[in-house]
C-alpha cells in the first residue's frame, strides 16, 4: 500500500434541501445512484461533511427524511456505513441488516448494494476505500500474485474490542470533519492512520482470506531484514508503512513481520516507533525550551498520544521528556 505524501484534506461541505443536489454531490463524492424520498411528510434536508486521506474517503451524512438509496454494486471500492444515531436498513446480495451504532454495515465490491430506509435524522460516518489498494494491501501480506473479492461478513460488531479498536483509528480520521488540521493531517501520522484503519479492517473483520491472514509467512533471510533496519535508519522521518518497508525488501509483509520476530526479536513497527523515539530524544538534547515545545517534537516524529509518548519516553531514557528539554535550559 503506498505511503500518503500530503495528509487528510477536506472538501467543501454540503448542505442542500434539494433532492437532485443532493444526488449530484453523493455521486460525485461516492457512486452513481438512485436517491428517493420515502417520506413526503418532512422536508427533505441533506448534509454532508467529507474527507480524502489517500486511498480513503470518508464523509458524516444526515438527510431530514426518510430516503432510500441504490448504488448497485460499488465495483471500485470496499465500503463501511457506521450509524453515529439511529439506524438504517442496509442491503448488500441477498444479506440485509440494520446498521445502528453498534453494528456496522460492510459492503464489497460484488453484490447489488441498497439501503432500503435511511431513518430521519440519523447519521452514519461513511467510509469509501479504493478496491485496489485495499486488495494490493492483502496481496502483500499473503504473498500472492493475485487475489479475488474479499468477501467481509456484512455486520461488524463494533461493541466488540476490535471494533472499539478499529472505531479508534477511524475516530482520527473523523476528528478532520469538524476540526481540520489534525494528528491526520500531518504526512507521518496520515500513513500511519491509512495503515491502521485498511490492515484494521482485513484482520478484525472476519472475510473469506481470515484463515491465510492468520497463517505465519517464510520467514527471510537475515541479509533482508537487515537492509530495511538500514532503510530506517537512514530516513526514520519517513512516512513508513510495513508494506512500504516489505515492498523494498522485495519480500512479503508477514514474512518481513516473521523475520523481525527471529532476528530482532521485534516488529516493524516496534523498530521504526523505537528508532524515532530516540530521534526525539536527539531533538529535545539540543532544543531550546523557548524554540520547540515537546507537542511539536512528539508530533513531528509521529508520536499521536502525546501520554502515551511521554510514558515510552521515560521508560526509554529514565527522565520525561519535558525533563530532557528543562535539562537543555539549565545547561546553557
Amino acid at each position: 500500500m503506498p505511503s500518503v505524501a500530503t495528509g487528510a484534506e477536506q472538501r467543501s461541505p454540503v448542505t442542500t434541501a434539494d433532492l437532485e443536489q443532493a444526488r449530484e454531490s453523493l455521486s460525485e463524492v461516492y457512486y452513481p445512484l438512485r436517491l428517493q424520498q420515502l417520506d413526503r411528510t418532512k422536508e427533505f434536508t441533506f448534509e454532508m461533511a467529507t474527507v480524502d486521506l489517500g486511498p480513503l474517503t470518508l464523509g458524516r451524512l444526515t438527510y431530514g427524511s426518510d430516503i432510500s438509496l441504490d448504488c448497485g454494486d460499488l465495483g471500485t471500492a470496499y465500503h463501511v456505513n457506521l450509524p453515529l444515531s439511529g439506524h438504517v436498513v442496509s442491503r448488500c446480495g441477498v444479506n440485509e441488516i440494520v446498521a445502528t451504532p453498534e453494528t456496522a454495515a460492510v459492503f464489497g465490491p460484488v453484490g447489488h448494494t441498497v439501503l432500503d430506509r435511511w431513518a430521519a435524522g440519523s447519521t452514519q460516518l461513511c467510509l469509501k476505500i479504493d478496491r485496489g489498494v485495499l486488495e494490493a494491501e492483502l496481496v502483500e501480506r499473503l504473498d500472492v500474485a493475485a487475489v479475488d473479492a474479499v468477501q467481509f461478513e456484512f455486520p461488524m460488531n463494533m461493541a466488540g474490542p476490535a471494533g472499539q479498536s478499529w472505531l479508534s483509528a477511524l475516530q482520527i480520521l473523523a476528528n478532520e470533519l469538524s476540526q481540520p488540521g489534525g494528528l491526520a493531517a500531518h504526512p507521518i501520522l496520515a500513513a500511519e492512520v491509512q495503515r491502521l484503519i485498511i490492515t484494521g479492517l482485513l484482520l478484525c473483520q472476519q472475510h473469506n482470506y481470515s484463515d491465510a491472514l492468520n497463517t505465519p509467512g517464510l520467514t527471510p533471510r537475515e541479509r533482508a531484514v537487515r537492509g530495511v533496519v538500514d532503510l530506517i535508519d537512514e530516513r526514520p522521518d519517513h512516512p513508513w508503512t510495513v508494506p512500504d518497508l516489505a515492498r523494498a525488501a522485495g519480500i512479503s509483509v508477514r514474512s518481513l513481520e516473521d523475520g523481525f520476530r527471529r532476528y530482532l526479536d521485534t516488529s516493524p513497527r516496534a523498530y521504526l516507533r523505537e528508532r524515532r523515539l530516540c530521534c526525539a530524544h536527539e531533538e529535545l538534547v539540543r532544543s531550546s525550551p523557548s524554540g520547540v515545545s515537546v507537542t511539536e517534537v512528539a508530533y513531528r516524529w509521529g508520536f499521536a498520544h502525546l501520554g502515551r509518548f511521554a510514558l515510552a519516553y521515560r521508560k526509554r531514557f529514565g527522565v520525561t521528556p519535558s525533563e530532557t528539554l528543562k535539562a537543555t535550559r539549565l545547561s546553557v
